[in-house]
């Protein structure tokens, strides 16, 4: 029974069209952490950005065309490479780009918290006297 499951598994993830579905979905979340990174930052609040090479290539390059450039080239690497590694095997770059999307996702998310956060105006603090 486990065998015939793992077997399952493994054939839906070695299909071709999984692959190219999940680097889509891939993707789309990199464009929305681009954004919500965009939201966060802006104007300059580079010190919200938690990646470091990134933080050093919006500072030099500024905002949004940081985002935009840095997003591309990583999307554009990552292509290539699994491109190159679907033509012989599909399992792994499938699993891969699973996890990677629920992690992206998981960021976004996060993202977009913290721009909710950070914009909302602040409170009166009660306790304080006029």
């Amino acid at each position: 029974m486990l065998t015939g499951l793992l077997n399952l598994l493994h054939s839906f993830f070695s299909h071709p069209a999984l692959l190219i579905v999940l680097f889509v979905i891939f993707i789309l979340l990199n464009i929305l952490d681009g954004h919500s990174t965009w939201m966060v930052i802006k104007p300059n609040h580079f010190r919200r950005e938690r990646n470091p090479v990134a933080r050093w290539i919006f500072r030099k390059l500024g905002i949004p065309r940081g985002i935009v450039i840095f997003k591309v080239v990583l999307l554009a690497i990552l292509a290539v490479a699994f491109a190159i590694y679907a033509r012989h095997e599909t399992f792994l770059p499938s699993v891969i780009l699973l996890v990677a999307n629920l992690v992206f996702l998981l960021v976004v998310i996060h993202n977009y918290r913290i721009h909710r956060r950070i914009r909302q105006p602040k409170l009166p603090d009660p306790e304080e006297k006029s």
